[in-house]
C-alpha cells in the first residue's frame, strides 16, 4: 500500500443519467479516505465546473463517475492533458467498454463469448429483425450502464415500445440475442479476479431497480459454481479486461446459460461503490474491507 497520496480529489456527481448513484458512491469512498487519514475532498462535478479541476490542483484523483463524462474516456483525458494520475483505466480503454458496439467486437476478436447483436437502424424493417433475432431477444442502448433502458422483449408490441423508449435515452441502439441463464458478475482488482457472485434478482434480469431499489435482490458470494466452472469465469473474465485494454480495477458481468456456458454482457470500468455494491461484497471474501478495497482502487492512480 503506497503511503504518499498526497491531496485526492474524489470526482462523484457528472452529469449523465447515473449521477444520483455517484453521488452516493462517491460519499462513501470519501468517508473512507478520510478514516484512513488521507487528505481528501470531493468535488460534485458538472459541465460548468470542468475547469475548476485545474485551480484545485490535486496530486490525483479518484473517479467515482458513472456514466457519460465519467466512464466514456472524457474525463479520462481531460486530466491526462492536466498531467493529474487518476484511479482506474485510461481514456481509451475507457471510451471502449462504454461503446457495447466496440467493445463486443474486440471481445469477438479475441474469441470471448459475448451475445450476439446488431446495431439499430430506423430504416430497419421490423420482420426482416424478426427473422434475424427470436423472441424474446434484448433492446438496450449501446452507451448507458446500470441497465438503464435495457429490455427484454417478448413480442412485436414490446419490440416497438421498447425502440420509442430507447430514443429517448440514445440515438445507438443494439439489439441482442437474449441469452437464458443465470446472471453473475465479477470484479476485478489489479489484474485479479475476486470471487464471483451470483445475482438472483425479484423480475426478469438485474435491472436498475434490481441493482439499487429492491431488498428482495439475492447475491450468493461464494457463488455456488462448481469449482471448475468458478475458475473458468474468472478466467474468462481477466481475458476480457486484459482485450479490452483495462487498468487498476472494474467489474465484468456475465451470463451461464443452461448449459453451462458464460457469455459476457458488459465491463464496467468504473463500477459502484454503495453499500449495495459489488465489487466491495466480492472483496470481502477475501477479507479486504472498505477501507482497504478503497486504499487498493487509490494505488492504482500510481500507474497512470
Amino acid at each position: 500500500m503506497k503511503k504518499k497520496y498526497g491531496k485526492v480529489l474524489v470526482l462523484m456527481g457528472g452529469w449523465s443519467n447515473e449521477r444520483e448513484i455517484s453521488l452516493i458512491s462517491g460519499k462513501y469512498v470519501l468517508e473512507s479516505l478520510i478514516s484512513s487519514g488521507v487528505n481528501a475532498i470531493s468535488f460534485d462535478l458538472n459541465k460548468d465546473n470542468l475547469h475548476e479541476i485545474k485551480q484545485i490542483n490535486p496530486d490525483r484523483v479518484f473517479i467515482i463517475l458513472h456514466g457519460k463524462g465519467g466512464e466514456d474516456g472524457e474525463i479520462q483525458l481531460f486530466l491526462d492533458n492536466l498531467n493529474i494520475p487518476y484511479t482506474g483505466s485510461g481514456s481509451n480503454a475507457s471510451k471502449i467498454c462504454m461503446n457495447k458496439r466496440i467493445s463486443k467486437d474486440i471481445l469477438l476478436d479475441n474469441n470471448i463469448s459475448t451475445p450476439f447483436y446488431k446495431k439499430f437502424d430506423n430504416k430497419d424493417d421490423i420482420e426482416d429483425l424478426e427473422k434475424i433475432f427470436k423472441y424474446p431477444f434484448i433492446v438496450k442502448p449501446s452507451s448507458e450502464g446500470s441497465s438503464i433502458g435495457v429490455n427484454i422483449v417478448e413480442n412485436r408490441q414490446d419490440f416497438h415500445q421498447a425502440i420509442k423508449d430507447n430514443k429517448l435515452i440514445s440515438n445507438d441502439i443494439l439489439i441482442e440475442e437474449y441469452i437464458d441463464g443465470i446472471e453473475y458478475t465479477v470484479g476485478i482488482l489489479h489484474d485479479r479476479a475476486l470471487p464471483v457472485i451470483k445475482l438472483i434478482p425479484p423480475g426478469k434480469f438485474y435491472d436498475f431497480n434490481a441493482k439499487y431499489k429492491s431488498s428482495e435482490t439475492q447475491y450468493l458470494c461464494p457463488s455456488e459454481l462448481e469449482k471448475t466452472l468458478e475458475n473458468s469465469v474468472k478466467a474468462q473474465s481477466l481475458q476480457c479486461f486484459k482485450a479490452l485494454n483495462c487498468t487498476g480495477w472494474g467489474r465484468v458481468d456475465l451470463i451461464i446459460d443452461k448449459s453451462g456456458k458464460s457469455w459476457v454482457i458488459e465491463l464496467n470500468t468504473v463500477p459502484g461503490m454503495t453499500k449495495k455494491s459489488l465489487v466491495p461484497m466480492a472483496a470481502q471474501q477475501i477479507n479486504i474491507d472498505f477501507n482497504n478495497l478503497v486504499l487498493n482502487i487509490l494505488d492504482t492512480s500510481f500507474a497512470n
